[in-house]
């Protein structure tokens, strides 16, 4: 089971954190600074820049880790960031959600800073599911990505959004996305976020609404009226659902 840990070589405390959870069997990769992107891959994020230089590297980390993941031949690779809080049996849970995935898949999601509505595909263990999720969560605390996925990821094509974001717009991509619920991995509080938040509110809709309506009913149409149906009762009966208010 190939993991990588994304990790500044300066957060050694962010290290430390990862290793007392998951020990030393990890591939600590160091993630890549602001004004130091691989020229193959800076051609992607157009200039005058739309991301914040923190937030170009972040992607350009995942991007270089699903270029590792093809180059080496690996079936699959755990990616998490060096801030996340996992659950004491992840390895063991996500092991058994990548057995209950279909033959074709390309992302599975570990980690949501909100759980959005989502049907029951199968049982994982006797608390998890795998699940397909209406909207895919916004983040990329932790996920398990395949070779397909690697691919759709790495496709020539400006960079506009965060890499959670645009991960989150995977349609575009053709990105076939699942996820593990409850999560079994969240990112943690201990540590100050090490990408500032632009000062203003970013509605990446607008650039295409018509798009971003499709991409929604393609979720709609990948989940099916029966499993849309169940996906929102369990919604309302979590009291998650501004229904239940």
């Amino acid at each position: 089971m190939q993991v990588f840990v994304i990790n500044l070589a300066i957060a050694r405390d962010r290290l430390a954190f990862m290793q007392g959870q998951i020990g030393t069997d990890f591939e600590r990769f160091d993630a890549i600074k602001a004004g130091a992107i691989p020229a193959h891959l800076a051609v992607n994020f157009p200039q005058p820049a739309r991301l914040l230089p923190n937030e170009i590297a972040c992607y350009a980390s995942h991007l270089v880790i699903a270029e590792t993941v093809l180059k080496r031949g690996l079936p699959y690779a755990i990616v998490l960031e060096d801030d996340v809080d996992l659950a004491p049996d992840f390895r063991q849970v996500v092991a058994a959600g990548i057995e209950r995935l279909p033959a074709e898949w390309d992302i599975l999601a570990l980690s949501g800073a909100k759980q959005h509505p989502h049907c029951r595909l199968s049982q994982v263990t006797d608390d998890t599911h795998l699940v397909r999720y209406l909207h895919f969560p916004k983040t990329t605390a932790g996920y398990v990505i395949s070779p397909s996925g690697c691919r759709k990821l790495l496709a020539s094509r400006p960079r506009l959004r965060p890499v959670d974001v645009d991960i989150r717009y995977g349609w575009e991509m053709h990105l076939d996305g699942y996820g593990l619920y409850p999560a079994p991995a969240w990112q943690t509080n201990r540590f100050a976020s090490s990408i500032p938040k632009s000062k203003k509110q970013r509605f990446y809709w607008r650039a295409d609404p018509v798009g971003y309506l499709a991409g929604r009913f393609v979720g709609v149409w990948k989940m099916g009226p029966v499993n849309l149906a169940r996906a929102y009762l369990e919604e309302y009966r979590m009291g998650r659902s501004p229904l239940a208010k």
